[in-house]
């Protein structure tokens, strides 16, 4: 209990951390030439190195995702003056909610300190198998994630057997409910150059999706780009000017964007079935707004595109999985992906998930077959357009090992951008917005 209890905090601690763009920076003992978005700060450290050691920091990197064969190691800096000894240890990612694993190796390093400067110290981490490591350094003053040869984690697709005809069966149910699509202008949020349209579509098992649409005012053919929003959050407004030259459609699925009404749980839902599931209908209202798109005069189908963070991640994936109709898609700290390790990794949500069905009396095997069919690394074998993958090194909410469960299983041309100081908000990079808007011009 105690392990789960410190990784909550830690969990938590973390989040609000990486929340911002950069590592949130404390005040340091000493400046060194680094730029803000290199900087993760500890607390004092004192107590436990003892008297002369002062903090530490350590410089968020590229080199913290290593490759090869090893033995690896991080550099840390700390203040202090005189001698005291740093202790460190390293945990596998998959052992964080295990409360009877421990670390996999423990160090202590012994540092000579010069009043009035930072010392670098290395520390030895050794051989790694692939996948994410948790770096702990002075107990849990300062903790960080490592990545090792991501491209060969291994976390194997588990679809079960009729997973193609179930969800044929689920397209064609889709297929059978009529488009009628209604548009209505929203004058105040359009311009000279787009049309701003809300947009309300009938989905599989009697809900609405829709969204707000923005399409150009000129004749012509554009390419258009759906956008699909993370978990529960909140809608908000193009600019009408600012990309007059494709469509842009803010997809809201069932309940969630511009349909939310005071809710805030979504993945709890319906967990008593495939047929009940909230996300079987979640998954529906994604296909559905590609096929919206491919049905106005003005797309151009050749090049419809599609991103999104976290949830809208992986929606994203899932865009591309059900439909074949994306040229290429964006998805970064994808959500609702590799369940049984998710819930190794980090409490929320699975262990929620765990104790809503434990109270409906669902027993957890049955549980975790059930959500077989909505494993996005499940779909992700589907997907053959081109893939540029985000991510946070940092994130504590859809761990790195579960953004390549699935990356790792597509056999399309991939790429992926790690952002070694994010945690999983990816969507307030500048280097993302920035990579992905040039990833998308090459089509």
């Amino acid at each position: 209990m105690t392990k789960r209890f410190n990784h909550i905090l830690f969990t938590l601690a973390i989040s609000a951390l990486f929340s911002a763009v950069s590592c949130t920076r404390q005040a340091p003992v000493a400046s060194l030439p680094l730029s803000d978005n290199t900087r993760l700060y500890s607390a004092a450290i004192d107590s436990i190195c003892g008297p002369g050691a002062d903090s530490l920091f350590a410089i968020c990197s590229t080199s913290w995702l290593m490759t090869g064969n090893g033995p690896f190691s991080v550099t840390v800096y700390v203040s202090g003056n005189g001698r005291f000894s740093l202790p460190y240890s390293v945990t596998a990612d998959l052992d964080l909610m295990d409360e009877s694993a421990g670390p996999i190796l423990t160090g202590t390093v012994s540092v000579k300190a010069a009043e009035g400067r930072y010392t670098p110290v290395k520390l030895s981490l050794g051989k790694l198998n692939p996948g994410f490591y948790q770096v702990s350094v002075a107990g849990q003053a300062l903790s960080f994630n490592v990545g090792v040869n991501p491209e060969l984690v291994v976390s194997p697709a588990d679809a079960p057997e009729d997973f193609d005809d179930f969800w044929a069966a689920t397209l064609s149910e889709l297929a059978s409910v009529p488009m009628d699509a209604v548009m209505t202008e929203v004058p105040e949020h359009s311009s000279a150059q787009r049309t701003c349209y809300e947009v309300r579509i009938p989905s599989i098992g009697g809900a609405v999706m829709g969204g707000r649409i923005y399409i150009p005012v000129a004749e012509g053919k554009y390419p258009v780009r759906l956008e699909y929003m993370g978990y529960g959050a909140e809608p908000f407004w193009h600019d009408p000017d600012a990309a007059p030259d494709r469509i842009e459609f803010l997809v809201s699925v069932r309940d969630q964007g511009i349909f939310k009404e005071g809710q805030s749980e979504w993945i709890d839902r319906g967990l008593d079935s495939r047929e009940n599931f909230y996300y079987r209908g979640a998954f529906c209202d994604v296909a559905r707004a590609v096929d919206f798109v491919c049905s106005l005069p003005q797309a151009d189908t050749a090049r419809i595109f599609a991103c999104g963070d976290s949830q809208g991640g992986a929606f994203t994936w899932i865009s591309a999985a059900l439909t074949g109709k994306l040229r290429a898609i964006a998805p970064s700290v994808p959500f609702l992906g590799d369940y049984p390790d998710y819930a190794r990794i980090v409490w929320w949500p699975m262990h929620e998930v765990f104790e809503h069905a434990d109270a409906q009396g669902i027993a957890r095997a049955d549980l975790l077959d059930m959500m077989r069919y909505f494993d996005v690394k499940n779909f992700t074998p589907r997907i053959s357009c081109p893939v540029y993958m985000a991510f946070g090194l940092q994130d504590p909410t859809c761990p790195p090992h579960t953004n390549f469960a699935e990356y790792n299983l597509v056999n399309a041309e991939k790429q992926y951008l790690c952002v070694p100081w994010c945690g999983h908000a990816m969507w307030a990079e500048p280097s993302w917005a920035w990579e992905r808007e040039e990833f998308f011009k090459k089509f």
